[in-house]
This record gives C-alpha cells, sequence and structure tokens, in this order.
C-alpha cells in the first residue's frame, strides 16, 4: 500500500487527472449557465476565430494570424461590455454555492401560507408579484419599496394586492418568515421572447431570477393564472398543487 503514498505517483498521475477534471467541470458550468441566452451563440463565433487564429499559426500564414490575433483581443473586451446581464448572473450563481453561501431555515407553515395567498389572488384576479428571498440579498430591490416589516400572513398579502390597495402595484419581498416590503421595483429580463405575449409582472419576475437566486411567483391579473420564476426558468399554468411542491421543493434546497 506504500505506493499510494508515493509522491512520484501522485505528480505524474493523479494530479493531471485532477487537473482535466477541474476544467471540464468549470466548462461544463459555464455552459449550463449561458445555455439558451443570447452568450452562447457569441462564444460559439469567439471559438470559430480562435480556431481559425490556431490553424493559421500553424500554417504559418503571418498576416492572416496577426490580424486574428488582434481582432480575438477587441472581441474578448467587446464580450464583457455586451454580455453584463450574463456574466453578473454567472458569478451570482458562483457566489451563492453551497460550499461558500450559508442559507437560511424556513418553517413549513410557509408554504402553506404563500400557496394558499397565491390561490386567493388568483381565484379573485387580483394580480399578484411576489419574490422569496434565498441566499442572495435582495436588500437594494427592497430598498426601492415601502417598508413592511410584518410577519407573514395569508390575509396580509392578500390585502396587499388587493383592488384600491395603494401596495398593489410592484412586488412584495418575502425574507424568511417576514413581509420585508412592498411596491418594489424588480428589473426587466432582456430576453422579452422568453415571455412573449405577457405583462411588466412576468418581464419583472424572469429578470430578477436572472440576478438572484429568488424564487419569484406571479399571479395574472387578466387570467388569474400562476407563474414561477427561478434561476432564469419561467413555468406558466402553475396548479396550486404544483406551486406547494415547488415552495417546499425551493425551501428544502436551501435549508
Amino acid at each position: 500500500m506504500g505506493w499510494l503514498f508515493n509522491i512520484s505517483w501522485v505528480k505524474y498521475y493523479l494530479l493531471p487527472v485532477l487537473d482535466i477534471a477541474i476544467i471540464a467541470f468549470a466548462i461544463y458550468r459555464v455552459y449550463t449557465m449561458i445555455s439558451g441566452t443570447r452568450a452562447i451563440q457569441v462564444l460559439k463565433g469567439l471559438g470559430l476565430i480562435v480556431f481559425a487564429a490556431w490553424l493559421s499559426r500553424f500554417l504559418r500564414l503571418q498576416t492572416v494570424s496577426w490580424l486574428l490575433g488582434q481582432l480575438i483581443q477587441v472581441a474578448a473586451i467587446a464580450v464583457i461590455i455586451l454580455f453584463q446581464p450574463e456574466l453578473r448572473r454567472m458569478l451570482t450563481q458562483i457566489g451563492q454555492s453551497r460550499l461558500i453561501g450559508f442559507f437560511f431555515k424556513e418553517s413549513a407553515g410557509m408554504v402553506e401560507t404563500i400557496a394558499r395567498s397565491v390561490e386567493e389572488i388568483g381565484g379573485k384576479k387580483l394580480g399578484a408579484l411576489i419574490a422569496i428571498e434565498a441566499s442572495v440579498g435582495l436588500r437594494n430591490y427592497i430598498e426601492s419599496g415601502v417598508p413592511i416589516d410584518a410577519m407573514l400572513r395569508s390575509e396580509l398579502l392578500s390585502s396587499i394586492f388587493g383592488r384600491g390597495s395603494p401596495l398593489h402595484d410592484g412586488a412584495v419581498i418575502v425574507r424568511r418568515d417576514r413581509i420585508a416590503a412592498a411596491r418594489c421595483i424588480l428589473p426587466l429580463t432582456e430576453r422579452r421572447e422568453a415571455v412573449d405575449g405577457y405583462g411588466t409582472r412576468h418581464l419583472a419576475a424572469l429578470g430578477l431570477s436572472e440576478e438572484t437566486d429568488a424564487l419569484v411567483i406571479v399571479v395574472s391579473e387578466e387570467t388569474g393564472n400562476i407563474s414561477t420564476a427561478l434561476m432564469g426558468v419561467m413555468k406558466s399554468q402553475v396548479t396550486p398543487m404544483d406551486l406547494r411542491k415547488r415552495l417546499a421543493e425551493f425551501f428544502a434546497e436551501r435549508s
């Protein structure tokens, strides 16, 4: 068994495998983060340019190689400028890793409280936008609204989104077991094709889910249908039972 601790064996066999595995995992994670966004197409084009530059250098086409090298430098800067939202989302997802962040615990009663409120609001077609904070803080968005800081109750949520309520517009942000603020302003997504045919609430829900790990619930004022947005993915036509399951999974993953 002494060979297991041989430094040469570790250096020449184990470390190269570990090196390749880390790079492969990093590439996979980056791809899954940007998959389905406009950045993936640009990266494919940039990869083609890099390959062409390598080929021209291999064939010793000095002029072509030099021009492609200059183009790669300009393209790298352009990617950083043009795709700030995608890069911000990527860094946010990295920062919210379980190895780095700490997740708060939620009481089981929150699932039923939120689900019951959303079901009631949907039945009355009042329209609602509810963001549930996770590991990424929503302080900036909380400060854009009206402070509430009250215990989460279904009656309070329903009254906030009631007809004639001054807090009806904007989003309610839930932090732990409390309603932190109402009438909050959320960022709108730039991927408008992903919510084609929907209103501003859905654009805001998807926008916040792209920048944070919050679960955002939308109730359509026109149809009363429920939608959820999480990690940049919008799910429509969510039933009350599906909503309860989604909330339970969301809290369980962050406990």
